[in-house]
């Protein structure tokens, strides 16, 4: 008697339990897949963003240029527009920090403070208490070591930007190039219809179109207000600052504080003290906290989305994806949201049988 190779001994059908490890297969192949994908999150996620953003360029340049011709456009316009004064302005940041670190490491050095205490009968008065409770000597040395300490990360910080930016540029390109083929896969495997798939992938669309155009709008009123404080305060290059505090804005937890802290401590070196107050209240209490205040309420409105929603959506994007989960954030909000409504539907629909 011969077994048909459709059957397997035992309880099972034998497809029950091919279905069974090919699901299980599948599972592991995802989870490998995950693990090559996840150093790569921030630049894979930015650069869909970029696409969703950049469509409508590419939509006309598709109408008379070939498509490797068209997604090239289309990712050199993304750059110039986008990338171009960013990078222009982080290199000016890291001239600034390298300067700003060689003023800091300068004013700790001991034999400058008698001079900063004639200045200020404040400092003076915190240099003697310092210098009753503290070493302040060997404090200093060990801060000016800690100082110069740091190079190596920021260099390797910097190489590591440039990478996800490289990785960020090429996945774009194919993003633009082949996107009508990537949504087509993404719809074949989805256990929607047509008429739900579109509503997601328009639901999605709207929500990272949202959130970009309301996180810029943001990080520029953030820079504004910024380069204003700088210019009322007398300090050097609010332009320049200003623009610089909207680039750094993007980066969590820090962002602004990159740039007006610094700039506080040079005040506080110089015996500034209550323009460095000033600067650090400003920072602190307006330009930081007008990102939890603003962002949410733009990107609600726009989304229709409950502000609530939308600020857990942002802050645990951030915690749990990094830079990424900005747009991540609010599109695992609006992708669920949007699956609610097909079941919704889905039950409307068999009552109504």
């Amino acid at each position: 008697m011969q077994l048909r190779p459709d059957r397997i001994a035992g309880p099972y059908p034998g497809k029950q339990v091919r279905d069974i490890a090919l699901l299980l297969l599948t599972v592991l192949a995802l989870y490998l897949c995950w693990l090559l994908a996840s150093p790569f999150l921030a630049a894979i996620v930015w650069a869909l963003a970029l696409a969703v953003v950049a469509y409508p360029l590419h939509r006309r340049c598709e109408n008379f240029l070939p498509p490797n011709v068209a997604a090239l456009v289309s990712v050199l316009a993304v750059t110039a527009v986008l990338l171009a004064p960013g990078a222009f302005l982080l290199q000016r940041f890291f001239d600034e920090a390298v300067a700003g670190v060689r003023l800091i490491r300068h004013n700790l050095d001991p034999a400058v403070f008698p001079t900063l205490a004639e200045r200020s009968p404040y400092f003076a008065t915190l240099l003697h208490w310092l210098q009753a409770t503290f070493d302040l000597n060997q404090g200093m040395k060990r801060a000016a070591a800690f100082l110069a300490g740091q190079a190596p990360t920021v260099i390797s910080g910097s190489v590591q930007v440039i990478t996800q930016s490289a990785m960020m540029l090429v996945t774009l390109f194919y993003f633009l190039r082949d996107h009508r083929r990537l949504l087509g896969f993404l719809l074949r495997i989805a256990p929607l219809s047509s008429t739900e798939s579109e509503q997601l992938v328009n639901r999605v669309s709207e929500t990272i179109s949202a959130t970009l155009y309301g996180n810029l709008a943001v990080k520029l009123v953030q820079g504004v207000l910024g380069g204003l404080m700088f210019w009322i305060l007398g300090l050097p290059a609010p332009l320049l600052f200003g623009m610089l505090m909207s680039l750094l804005a993007m980066l969590p937890v820090v962002g602004t504080s990159l740039v007006w802290g610094p700039a506080a401590l040079v005040l506080i070196f110089q015996g500034n003290w209550i323009k460095a107050i000033i600067l650090v209240a400003w920072g602190g209490a307006v330009i930081s906290l007008i990102d939890n205040l603003l962002y949410p309420l733009l990107v609600a409105t726009e989304l229709r989305f409950h502000t609530l929603g939308v600020l857990f959506a942002v802050f645990g994007g951030l915690v749990a994806f990094g830079l990424a989960g900005v747009v991540l954030g609010p599109v695992i909000l609006a992708s669920t949201v949007a699956l609610l409504e097909v079941w919704t539907q889905r039950k409307a629909g068999a009552i109504a049988e």
